[in-house]
């Protein structure tokens, strides 16, 4: 059995039908028209698989946890679940296909770690038998833990790596990987670890250890040109030296004259506090004088008014016959004296009237004359405070004065100080860079040997002749032939390197490689994954310089059958052409949007 064995795929979501394939044990096609998704399920896999992301496509959305059952060599099976933008992964024990409550057996990072366990790469390299291992990371012998993802791109293959020029070895395209990929490789095929020995000096390191001190010399130069005053830095710590004498001298005299010059303001604060507050009694005083001098006005109005009533009896009417100017009483029903009663009660009333006025009067008097001196007290006293302030601010106006000079002088300081300083780090930059120049010398002189890493030829051998097996068991034109290179990881077919073929070609090369790959792992029981995914693997393509070549039905037909008879591990192949019609007797095939089938795409339709 397989290390590895895929089970299904599902996208779950709540309140969304479930989206999922089922993979045979041995064969599974994925085809139909394009837009319905095939691709992405093959991205789906390998983000299930420890890729750190998967692209958004609309049919995609409302679906929450994607769920990718496997089963292990010893037939256990287990649930990767994972969200369409976490870095973690739970796994959980048995067949798992929707959505659950139930806690994960494990949660795991999806970054690779070679210090913890808590992560998947580490888990799938245990379950294939692989963890622990280490790679060639560069020419120099530095190595690097063997990741999982260093053999994904091995075993599943998108539609654009697998026409893409570059090498099936060499998926990332960066030469900074090709060394650990070429190890990954060469560790498949061997099931061993390059052996430790002496990191040797490149013809690449050579020339880059010597490019480094080409430009830490320009550098050095490019320092040496920046420096603002002209003295060595022995000279430049004796000028700081006296600098800083100079400095602490004029700032204690400049501090002086800030503290006299705080006293000052501190005075005039108070000063103008006593102003304020002068300037607020004065007005309360005015509005009281403004008040009172009405009330003294209505007063004299009151005791003008008594007077007139006092001495206007006779054209009241008093002595007149007739009714009583008083009750009203007509001649025949009054007393005799009536009116002198009436008289007499009228003139006590205007009498003690007059009397109460002129009390309230001259009081009113008394109070004017005592807000009058309060308000000439407060203008004396603003005239006082005003005269207090001009002296404070005469004697702010010479302390500034003095002070100019003083502060432009320790100014000027400081801003030879800080040129100083910036030359001195340009002195210690400058140390620093010679030091660095001088340790490169001395590596470059007796640099060790380089280190051999080649795959060793009877192993290569071998590899090259199944993957010929395999393309003349699909029926490809020619005699098959195919060589690896080593040095540049280029694979070729009967003299021709693959970058220079058509995409067609290219495509199948490829998947003869992978799946060569993968029965060589499987013949000598060496670590694999277990399984194969293929994009695309078989599509027309054009020969340089000729006509258009087609595929035949023949070659797509013997490259089904050699899937299904010659590889013992499971593949799982999408395409947009259609496979053989009897294939569905032997393999699970799906059929997306073609006539007849049941599905209109991976995704169901929200009609």
């Amino acid at each position: 059995m397989s290390a590895l064995t895929l089970l299904h795929l599902t996208f779950v979501g709540r309140g969304k039908t479930p989206a999922a394939v089922e993979f045979g044990p041995r064969l599974t096609v994925i085809y139909g028209a394009s837009d319905t998704s095939k691709s992405f399920i093959v991205e789906a896999i390998d983000y299930m698989l420890g890729a750190s992301s998967l692209k958004e496509i609309q049919e995609a959305d409302g679906y929450t946890r994607i769920l990718l059952g496997l089963r292990l060599a010893d037939g256990q099976i287990v649930t990767l679940s994972r969200t369409p933008d976490d870095n973690q992964v739970d796994i959980h024990s048995g067949d798992v296909r929707t959505l659950t409550t139930a806690p994960p057996v494990r949660t795991l990072n999806v970054r690779h770690s070679a210090t913890s366990e808590n992560n998947l790469s580490r888990l799938l390299l245990m379950l294939i038998g692989a963890d622990g291992r280490s790679l060639l990371k560069n020419q120099r012998g530095d190595r690097v833990s063997l990741s999982f993802r260093h053999l994904a791109h091995l075993c599943v293959i998108s539609e654009t790596q697998m026409a893409a020029p570059r090498s099936p070895v060499l998926t990332s395209g960066q030469n900074t990987n090709a060394t650990a990929e070429k190890s990954a490789f060469k560790y498949l095929l061997t099931g061993a670890d390059d052996p430790e020995g002496p990191k040797g000096e490149t013809d690449v390191d050579k020339k880059v250890g010597k490019g480094k001190i080409d430009i830490l010399d320009q550098v050095i130069t490019d320092a040496r040109d920046s420096l603002i005053i002209e003295a060595s830095e022995a000279e430049l710590r004796i000028q700081l030296g006296r600098l800083e004498t100079a400095l602490a001298s004029a700032s204690a005299a400049v501090g002086d004259l800030i503290a006299q010059r705080s006293a000052l303001l501190g005075q005039m604060r108070a000063l103008e506090s006593q102003t304020t507050g002068n300037r607020t009694r004065g007005g309360e005083v005015k509005a009281l004088l403004a008040r009172f001098d009405l009330l003294r006005q209505q007063y004299e109005s009151d005791l003008a008014r008594l007077q007139m009533v006092a001495e206007a009896g006779t054209l009241l009417g008093y002595f007149r016959t007739g009714a009583c100017v008083f009750c009203g009483a007509t001649p025949e029903h009054q007393q005799a004296g009536h009116h002198l009663h009436e008289t007499t009660q009228l003139q006590a009333a205007v009498i003690a009237e007059t009397r109460k006025t002129t009390e309230l009067h001259s009081d009113l008097l008394t109070t004017i004359e005592d807000l009058e001196g309060q308000l000439d007290s407060l203008d004396a006293e603003y005239a006082h405070v005003h005269d207090n302030s001009e002296e404070l601010l005469g004697d702010l106006a010479r302390l500034d004065e003095r002070l100019a000079p003083l502060t432009a002088d320790s100014q000027e300081l400081l801003a030879t100080r800080s040129r100083i300083h910036a030359d001195l780090a340009v002195h210690a930059q400058i140390q620093r860079l010679e030091d660095m120049k001088a340790n490169l010398e001395s590596s470059r002189e007796e640099p060790p040997p380089a280190r051999p890493d080649g795959i060793p030829a009877a192993d290569l051998a071998e590899f090259e002749r199944m993957a010929q097996q395999i393309l003349q068991s699909w029926k490809v034109p020619g005699d098959n032939r195919v060589t690896y290179d080593q040095n540049t990881a280029e694979i070729t077919v009967d003299g021709r390197a693959r970058h220079s073929r058509g995409k067609g070609m290219r495509s199948v090369i490829h998947a003869a490689f992978s799946t060569a790959l993968a029965r060589y792992t499987a013949a000598r029981a060496l670590p694999h994954p277990g399984f194969v995914v293929l994009d695309s693997p078989v599509l027309t393509y054009r020969e340089p310089h000729e006509q258009d070549v087609q595929l035949t039905h023949n070659v797509v037909e013997h490259f089904y059958q050699g899937l299904l008879s010659d590889v013992p591990c499971q593949v799982v192949v999408v395409e947009n052409g259609d496979p053989p019609r009897d294939l569905g007797e032997y393999a699970t095939v799906y059929a997306f949007s073609t006539p007849g089938s049941e599905r209109a795409g991976f995704f169901p339709s929200e009609d």
